[in-house]
């Protein structure tokens, strides 16, 4: 299932190249749109962060575009191809396949659009992918998925019920969850997708 879906994304990059495309985004807007219901969980400024799911290091220009560099910047993908990239963008950057990443920990760790793509599975893979990151982070976890609040579902995408993804990290990982289903990937859209911020403490949100 992990080849078919790198075989994916390695198309995308062969057609769009250093894109927002090329991570199946719509949009670079929509991307970043995105990046922005993620990144507050945390001052990042001085942090290690890991994303997961990397691509071509977009997350990375997003937060160095609102001042908020990371000391250490993780990417991890299962397609190597986006990581000359990467590099580029990022030359002070590691990036490795998800089995390279060994015990190295982090303050935050980022997971934008992995677990959209419809798999065998589904469930059990967001949970344990987001389970398996919180164990490295000494401060949390940032993650989107597609709400089953919609009108209509794709049937190559996976939907979950945001009370359903809040109620495994309340009970499996952690009392202190943010749900958020506010914001609006694409302008004049509805909100879609939803974001959820694990903590391993009590949060100290950035307003």
């Amino acid at each position: 299932m992990t080849r078919r879906i790198a075989d994916h994304y390695r198309a995308l990059l062969r057609e769009h190249g250093d894109s927002a495309e090329a991570a199946q985004y719509s949009s670079r807007e929509s991307q970043f749109r995105r990046f922005a219901a993620l990144a507050p969980i945390a001052d990042l400024r001085g942090k290690r962060v890991l994303d997961f799911g990397c691509g071509t290091a977009s997350f990375h220009e997003y937060l160095a575009g609102i001042d908020q560099t990371p000391a250490q910047y993780t990417g991890v993908d299962v397609v190597g191809e986006f990581f000359d990239i990467a590099r580029e963008k990022v030359p002070g950057g590691h990036f490795c396949l998800p089995d390279a990443l060994g015990d190295a920990e982090f303050d935050y760790a980022f997971v934008s659009g992995v677990f959209n793509n419809r798999r065998k599975g589904n469930r059990k893979f967001w949970q344990e992918t987001v389970q398996s990151l919180f164990a490295r982070c000494r401060g949390g976890v940032a993650f989107n998925m597609m709400s089953t609040y919609v009108d209509f579902q794709d049937p190559n995408l996976f939907y979950e019920a945001p009370e359903r993804a809040f109620g495994f990290l309340k009970r499996e990982m952690t009392p202190y969850v943010v749900l958020r289903h506010d914001y609006l990937p694409k302008l004049g859209s509805v909100p879609f997708e939803f974001a959820l911020y694990a903590y391993r403490d009590a949060p100290g949100l950035k307003v």
